[in-house]
Order: structure tokens, then C-alpha cells, then sequence
């Protein structure tokens, strides 16, 4: 076997032991997910039922989910920014997770720009059990450049989770 031939394949063989350590591949999550953390308690109503929207009630042992943001019908990339109309659906997997999104300038890996306080979204944060979800719609205007992001943010055991949907005028 060449040289060139044996470090092709020992860069394969790393690759998928990598791929296998991280749990692609299997039915489990994998393993390099961060932990979410458990949740605030549920929102209920008089009689003792969770409200819409809110976190299931939980035990100790409960964990926070993750949150997916997804397009619908009426989700646009590419946006008028004198009257901006998308929306996007979110939905929380795996837990319930307390949500807040805004728009930005700016985001990078460590940082997130100034909010933009002429771009609306409704609603702008609230909390969904397992399985629920909620379409945010995006309004409002915006003059500061060519594109904008909006930031989806919830709490993890590590920190945050972060989404980001850019748009574009």
C-alpha cells in the first residue's frame, strides 16, 4: 500500500471513530449535546391545569428541551424592509423550553449585535411544553444595511441555545 493510500484511509477510519463517538449513527442523541437544565415551574390557571403554551409540570428530574425553528407558507428570506412580513414556527423537542427572540445586526459565534428596535416580532419570547409550538411573525421595518437576523435564545445547562434566521432586504 503507498504512502498516499494508507494516510487516506487512517483519515477515514479517525473520521467514522469520531462520527461513532459523538453518536451518529445510533438512535441516541449524540453524546457531544449539551445537558439542559430543568425547568421553571408551569404557569396554570385557576383550577390547576397548565396554561397554553407553558411548561408541563415536572419532577427534579426533568429536563429543559431544545428548540427547533422551522419555515411555513408565509416564511420569507427575502423581505421588503420598508414592511416586513415573515414568520417562522417554533417548537420545543425533548422539554419544554422557555424562549425570548429578537432582531439584530449582527451575529457571530461568541457575540450577538444591537437589537433593532423598528423590526417586531409576535409574540417575542414565552414558554412551550414538549411537542407545542407557535408561529412568530416578523414586522415592522428596517434601514440599517442589506440583512438582519433574528435571534431565537433559550436556556440550557451550559448556557444558552442559540437559532438564527438572517433575512434579507
Amino acid at each position: 500500500m503507498d504512502v498516499r493510500r494508507a494516510g487516506i484511509t487512517a483519515a477515514t477510519v479517525t473520521a467514522a471513530a469520531l462520527l461513532i463517538a459523538c453518536g451518529f449513527g445510533t438512535d441516541s442523541p449524540p453524546k457531544t449535546q449539551p445537558e439542559p437544565q430543568q425547568p421553571a415551574p408551569a404557569t396554570t390557571t385557576a383550577n390547576g391545569t397548565p396554561t397554553k403554551g407553558a411548561p408541563a409540570r415536572t419532577t427534579g428530574s426533568a429536563k429543559l428541551g431544545t428548540l427547533l425553528v422551522r419555515s411555513t407558507a408565509q416564511t420569507k428570506t427575502r423581505v421588503n424592509c420598508s414592511d416586513i412580513q415573515s414568520e417562522e414556527r417554533i417548537t420545543a423537542s425533548d422539554g419544554p423550553v422557555d424562549w425570548t427572540a429578537r432582531a439584530v445586526d449582527r451575529v457571530s459565534d461568541n457575540a450577538v449585535g444591537r437589537t433593532i428596535g423598528s423590526v417586531t416580532l409576535s409574540p417575542a419570547s414565552g414558554s412551550l411544553a414538549e411537542g407545542a409550538g407557535a408561529v412568530v411573525r416578523i414586522g415592522g421595518s428596517f434601514s440599517g444595511g442589506q440583512r438582519f437576523v433574528v435571534v431565537f435564545e433559550y436556556p440550557t445547562k451550559l448556557g444558552s441555545g442559540r437559532v438564527n434566521v438572517e433575512l434579507s432586504c
